[in-house]
Order: structure tokens, then sequence, then C-alpha cells
């Protein structure tokens, strides 16, 4: 046989067992990943075809490790996919802004959530969040804080998830929880439950965690809250009824069983997650998910009575709590600054570390930590020193162990030309302590037509191009009386405008009003509303000739922006904004229907409260907006439709939906409008806009009242 034939044929049955096991593992792989399974499925193609090509298998690697905890892992892998294939799946723009998020490249992840928002509408509200996020990683990451952050190391962090470290006041002892465990059954089951550990300083470094106490660790969950100021009181949370918190006293050399809180903390039916008591133990803050709350998760304050019991608890109020979760505080020994996580105030992605302090007998706006304490991934269950130079925290890093970690904070003296720490991020609660909407924080509306594309103008500051959905409300009478106002004609702007555009606190709204149907400039009122106190701080006029607008809205606070002009229906906007530390523009095109028959769209200023149908104070304008629209339109009649969101009972939902429903026509009505022309519908969970399935950002969308118009008269 010829040598060279030889030698060929011999390279293929080499290469030829390679091939198939490459290919076997490949095949492993997508097996596991439509079961989910994400971590193996990426052992398996790591195994199989880590330097391959080809665009499906490293857009699957890239998707795996966004599943993942290291989804900062996945750019390379979605970068190469997208190059390689631009149309290798329908929501690539979407997966490769997370992952640019992900690696703190905030441009680009924007440039990738406003492709995709632009092709896909029903997801424009959680999109438009995604970009929210990066315009406050934007800023936060521009001004870092100057901390070192560092792992705790293998003494006390594993592969798996630990959290809730809590320090002596020495520094010497650490009370941590972790689900480790070596039972491989375990594992694989999901049954290595939460157990509480300790573990002790030998020199600089922690030694050998142990397991706290038979006497507290038990067969299910059991975490660490919260340890009292001698270290003779712990705090935990067992998985009894819902989950509740209890208490376990040093003793000696060993702690004792745990006894529960009163009926006052915690509940038969709901959550309490976690507590923290003050330094002088006369007050015991902690998370639960009861009734009566502004949200999911909130936080809670109950005083020590005479008698020396808990006694019936206080919400913390809407400058602390948000329709999110509110969750681990931990109230420092000056006894007035209180820190917590939450995911309902404005973060850089999930789960961000706050800190608010009680001031003139109330508190104030949380304030964001900051970056690089806070990422993009969970941040939260911190607690720091009394003479606040060293903190502690539990957080997702790409450079942890595996899971969530535990990380020390040693926070460095302001540099020489800086004269205090900067705000860097504020609540989105208005000033006023008026509770939070069943809303999620939506810089805009979600369209539900094709809108003419704006193209963003070359500047400096971060800019959103987005476009508007019209709400259904007729112009006030005087308006539809009068000509059309003169170009860049201003009624009045509040003074207090011109002191937050000087501190560069402001969003910037601009762009122009034009006709749905022809896309023809209009001339328009624009007003701005305080929703917290219903008061008109803006009207302004769009210019007839080009529909250029301007209108200065001030951070901190809940507004509405309406739009109006005789014969169309009006535009409305929701802002729920941050104090940011910096000034940003938004573009956008405001889009105006004329006012027909068959119009149905929702009404972004109207709230209720988590679970109730009691029309908010903060609804007052859009209400009166309608009732504006049947004086002016008398021909018109009106269906107000209500909808939930999938959680809970569908009939409890339906009736919540139709008393919420009821509750805008029952307002109307009493201020005049006939109820010959109203009707109210609830249709519960029935419609959703967005799935229900695992999104809370869809679940929000979902939650909403409509306007119909289901009559005229010729």
């Amino acid at each position: 046989m010829d040598k060279l034939v030889y030698l060929t044929l011999l390279i293929l049955c080499l290469l030829i067992p390679v091939s198939g096991q490459s290919q076997n593992s490949i095949d492993k792989g997508n097996r596991l990943f439509e079961k989910k399974d994400y971590e193996n499925a990426l052992k398996a193609y790591l195994e199989g075809g880590a330097s391959s090509d080809d665009a499906d298998l490293n857009f699957k690697i890239g998707m795996c490790y966004l599943y993942l905890e290291t989804k900062s892992k996945s750019l390379p892998y979605l970068e190469k996919a997208f190059n390689a294939k631009s149309n290798v799946d329908p929501d690539i723009h979407y997966y490769l802004g997370m992952a640019y998020q992900n690696n703190h490249q905030y441009a680009r992840a924007r440039d990738h959530y406003e492709e995709f928002r632009g092709k896909n509408k029903k997801l424009y509200e959680l999109v438009t969040e995604k970009i929210f996020e990066c315009e406050i990683g934007d800023s936060l990451t521009r001004k870092p804080v100057r901390a070192v952050i560092e792992n705790v190391g293998a003494g006390i962090n594993s592969q798996f998830n630990e959290y809730s470290p809590l320090v002596s006041a020495d520094g010497n002892t650490m009370i941590f929880t972790s689900n480790r465990s070596s039972d491989d059954y375990k594992i694989k089951s999901g049954t290595n439950f939460e157990d509480i550990y300790i573990a002790r300083k030998s020199g600089a470094s922690w030694g050998v965690p142990e397991k706290i106490s038979p006497n507290i660790n038990i067969k299910f969950n059991d975490a660490a809250a919260s340890l009292s100021p001698d270290g003779k009181t712990l705090f935990l949370y067992y998985e009894d009824g819902s989950g509740d918190i209890y208490t376990s006293h040093l003793e000696g050399s060993d702690w004792t069983k745990p006894e529960a809180l009163n009926k006052n903390i915690n509940t038969p039916l709901f959550w309490e997650t976690s507590a923290c008591i003050s330094a002088d133990g006369q007050k015991l803050f902690f998370a639960s998910n009861r009734p009566g709350g502004k949200g999911e998760l909130d936080i809670w304050m109950s005083t020590l009575d005479p008698k020396g019991n808990w006694a019936k608890p206080v919400n913390l109020g809407g400058a602390i709590n948000t329709p999110g979760n509110e969750d681990s505080p931990y109230i420092h020994p000056d006894g007035v600054t209180l820190y917590f996580s939450s995911d309902g105030h404005p973060s850089m992605g999930s789960n961000d570390i706050y800190r608010s302090e009680f001031k003139d007998g109330k508190w104030q706006k949380p304030v964001n930590m900051g970056y690089p304490i806070n990422s993009i991934e969970y941040d939260g269950f911190f607690s720091i020193s009394a003479d606040k130079t060293t903190g502690y925290y539990s957080t997702l890093r790409a450079d942890g162990m595996g899971s969530a970690d535990i990380y020390t904070i040693k926070f460095l003296p302001p540099a020489k030309e800086e004269v205090q720490e900067p705000v860097l991020l504020a609540s989105t609660e208005p000033a006023v302590q008026q509770p939070p909407v069943e809303t999620t924080p939506a810089v805009i509306e979600e369209p539900k037509k094709e809108e003419p594309k704006v193209e963003e103008p070359k500047k400096e500051e971060p800019k959103v191009t987005v476009t508007e959905e019209p709400v259904v409300v007729a112009p006030p009478p005087v308006v539809a009386q009068t000509p059309a106002p003169e170009p860049d004609r201003t009624d009045y702007i509040d003074p207090m405008i011109q002191v937050h555009k000087d501190n560069k606190v402001v969003t910037v709204l601009k762009g122009k009003v034009i006709d749905e149907t022809t896309a023809q400039p209009l001339s328009a009122t624009i007003s701005l509303v305080d929703n917290a106190t219903n008061k008109v701080i803006t009207k302004i006029y769009s210019n007839p000739q080009t529909g250029d607008f301007e209108l200065t809205i001030p951070h901190g606070g809940n507004y509405g922006v309406a739009t109006e002009r005789p014969g169309y229906l009006f535009n409305s906007i929701n802002f729920n904004l941050p104090q940011f530390a910096e000034y940003q523009e938004i573009d956008t095109h405001i889009i105006m229907v004329k006012a027909e028959v068959g119009s149905k769209v929702v009404l972004k200023n109207i709230f209720f409260d988590i679970g109730k149908s009691d029309l908010k104070a903060e609804s007052i304008a859009e209400v009166e907006n309608i009732k504006e629209l049947l004086i002016t339109n008398p021909q018109l009649n009106v269906q107000i439709n209500g909808h939930t969101d999938n959680t809970g009972n569908a009939e409890t939902n339906k009736s919540l939906s139709l008393r919420r429903a009821s509750a805008v026509v029952d307002y109307l009505v009493q201020h005049g409008i006939s109820a010959t022309r109203l009707s109210a519908k609830g249709f519960g969970s029935e419609r959703p806009i967005v799935s229900n399935d695992d999104e809370a950002e869809g679940r929000a969308i979902n939650r909403r009242t409509e306007i119909e118009i289901i009559e005229g008269k010729s």
C-alpha cells in the first residue's frame, strides 16, 4: 500500500473516534439542556466542543452560563454565536443585552435591549426595566465607592450557598448559614437543607466551620437571622408553618432549644424571613409578607412592651418598602441607620443593599450603597461594625467559590478632594411618605401599534429612545374652546423644578408630539403631575409647526405626564424616578390617537394597594381626566376593565378586579357622571398581556386597569 494512502487512513481512523466522542458529548448536552439541567449540560458541551465555531452550540453554551451564577462568562460565546449567525435565536438581542450588562458594558447592553424592544412589543416594559437598570449601573460604576471587597476565603465559603454572616462585636466569631453537603443523593435531590454554622478566627484567618448545635439545627431549613450585641441571643428562621422567627440563648458553651416569638411577630399563614434587634434590645426589625404591607416582603418594626413582650408591629412605610421585596434588615448600633436588601428600589439588576436614616421622626429615602458593593447579581444580608469601617454580606460574584459567598468590605476614608460621600441613588418613592403602588416602576409605556422609528441624537448623556402608548383622556373644556396655543408657550413651571435642574438631578423628556395616522406634528398641552399630591407642577405646549417639546422632571418622585389635544385621546406616561446622581435625557415621540369608539387602553396612573380595591389618592388626576372625557364627549359610554396577574385564587382575583373597576366607576358617578354611561367588568387573570409564569415584571404588566369606549351616539 502506498505510504501516503496508509498515513491518510491511519489519521482518519484516529480522528473518527474523537469526532464521535465529541458528538456524543454534544448530544448529551442537548438532552440535558432540554431538561433545563444547565449545569450538567454545560459540562457536556465544554467536553464536546468548547472550541467549536458552530453558532448553535456556542449559543447554548452562552445560555447555560446565563442560567447559572457565572453569567459574565456567557458573553464570548453569545458574541461568537451572533457573529456567525445573527438570527441564531429570536431573542438573541435580549440575551446579548444581559451578557453585556453582567460585564458592566452598559452602552452595548442598552443597544441590544433597544434592538429587542423595538421588535418585541409584548415585553416592552420588561426590557425598559432592563434599560433602566443599565442607566443605574452606568451611573453607579462611574462613581465607585471607596471600599475594598474580599472573599472571606475557603475556610468559610464552599461550592454551595453561604449567607447571613453574623459577626460578634469583637470580630472573632462568625455565625452563618449554608446548604453545604457531602451527600451526593441529597445534592442531586435538592434535599441538602440549610444549616447554621459557627467559625472562630485564628490569627488573620477563619477556622474550620462547625454546625452550631444539635439543639438548633433541624432536619429541614434553619437559617441565622441576627445576633444580639452581647452575642448571647441568636435570632433564627425555622421552616415552621410558612416560616417563622425563633430565638436561642447561649447558656454556658451551648445554645438552648429555639423558641418561637409571639403571635405579633409570627403568623400562621404568612412568611417571616429575617429579623434584627436594636442595640438597646427594645426594637425588633423583621421582614414579612403579611397583609397590610406595601408589596411582597416588607420590613416591620415591633417594640418591647413593659411586660417584656413584642407588641403589634408597624410597617416602616413607603420610604422603605416598595411593591417588591425588602429583606434582611440590619439596624446599626447607633439606632438610626437601617441597612436592608431590596429588589423594589432602583438597582443594578437583582437585590441591592440600601441604607436609610431615621431623622425628624421618619425614615429618609434609602440610598443605594453603590458599586462595587452592589452588583448585577444578588446582594444581601449586610451587617457592619459599630465604627462603620468593616462590613460583611452575601453576594454572587464571578470570582466566588460556587454559589453565593460571604465577603468582607473594608470602607476607606474619603479621598482628599471629596467633601463627603456622594448620595448615589434614592428610593423611587415620593418625598412625602405615600404608600407605593401596585405597579412596576417604569419609565415608559408599552406601545400597541407600530410607530415611526426615532433616531437617537448623539449626546454625551445616557439616552433611551422610546415611543409612548396613548391613553384615553379628553382635554379640559377650556382647551377645547380656545385656539391652538402659540409655539413653545409655557403656562407655568413650579420654582422647585429650576432648583433640581441647577443641581442636575432631573430627567429631561424631549421629542415630538405627532398624529398616529399621518405622523404630522401637533400642538398639544403637556402637564406634569405630582401623583403624591395630585398637583400640576408644570404645563407646557408643543410647537404646532414642529411638534417639539422639552419637559423637565425632577428626580425622586412618582409623576404622571398627560398630553392632551382637542379631538384626540390623551397620552399618559408614569415616571417613578430615583434620585439620580447623574442628569439624563429621554428622547421620545408621543403618539396622539383621535377619539373614536372602540378604543381600549391601559390607564397607567390608576393605583391600588396590594390585594385592595380602594382607589388610591395618587389616582385622582387620572380619573378626573376620564371625567373630562365624558363631559366633553356626551355621546360616549365607557367600560372600566380590571385585570390581575395569576397569583392566588382565580375567583378571588376576578372579584378583586371587578371591585377595582367598580371603584373607578363609583368615583365618576359620585362626581357627576351618569351611571347609565358607565359599566365595570372584572377579568381577573383571564386576559394576560404577557406570561405570568416566572417573570415578576410580567405579572406587574398584567395587573392593570383599562378604559374601553363601548358605545357612541350620532
